[in-house]
């Protein structure tokens, strides 16, 4: 079963969506619009496919995402009035769940976060879900082998529920992720760039993973226009 993105010209690249019951890193260094994708991820879900959506913000506050949907035409303060999104920034999380154990709220775990999301995926039957970002979790952690351990059972909790993930994590200079772990435990990893091709800075998509799905391995532009991310599936970029 496929999962649709909700990304114009994506799923052409990936035989349909994604598959159900995964996990998708999407990395990307600042402004290269992973945020928008997730929200359009979240948002076309529930208006195209009915699909319950979380959307859990760990760095921009609650207003900061509400503000940037609406301009690109996504009412998500109306989609969760019809409980169709829930919408959490770290700040609600200690007040709407009562977690086991007490949250630091300058940082938070993939153990808090597994014990909040074990509990709001059965209230709420959601069947997508966008993290933004897990590089804010990554801090917690002292070594790499700690956060890359902790990481791969949330995975696997993820991947036990009915739910299709997508978890944000910024790139920096030569590492296509933040803390260069985050790629060894996701089934699927689509990279968001802003580059130099022929001396014209244009945005790029490019998928390089996606278990279970024949997908284009190659470099695609893309646009932002008023409705979102829209990609041209049919250039390449070399």
């Amino acid at each position: 079963m496929r999962v649709k993105s909700g990304i114009n010209g994506l799923d052409e690249l990936a035989e349909g969506g994604f598959p159900d019951r995964t996990v998708i890193l999407l990395s990307g260094p600042a402004g290269s619009a992973k945020s928008l994708f997730g929200m359009q991820y979240v948002h076309n879900g529930a208006m195209e496919h009915g699909d319950v959506g979380i959307y859990v913000t760990l760095e921009e506050s609650r207003d900061s995402v509400l503000r940037a949907a609406k301009a690109y035409g996504m009412d998500f303060r109306a989609l969760e009035k019809g409980g169709k999104i829930h919408l959490l920034d770290f700040g609600e999380i200690r007040t709407e769940m009562d977690l086991d154990e007490e949250l630091d709220l300058g940082v938070v775990s993939f153990a808090n976060l597994r014990n909040l999301l074990s509990k709001l995926l059965k209230k709420t039957g959601a069947r997508r879900l966008v993290i933004d970002s897990i590089s804010a979790i990554g801090l917690y952690y002292g070594n790499q082998e700690e956060l890359r351990r902790e990481m791969f059972a949330f995975c696997r909790f993820l991947k036990a529920e009915n739910v299709t993930s997508l978890l944000i994590t910024e790139a920096v200079e030569n590492l296509r992720t933040r803390f260069d772990v985050e790629q060894f435990v996701a089934d699927s990893i689509i990279s968001l760039g802003y580059e130099n091709v022929d001396g014209e800075y244009r945005r790029t998509v490019t998928i390089y993973k996606m278990r279970f799905t024949k997908h284009e391995p190659y470099k695609h532009p893309f646009l932002i226009t008023k409705s979102g991310i829209e990609i041209d599936h049919e250039e390449i970029i070399y």
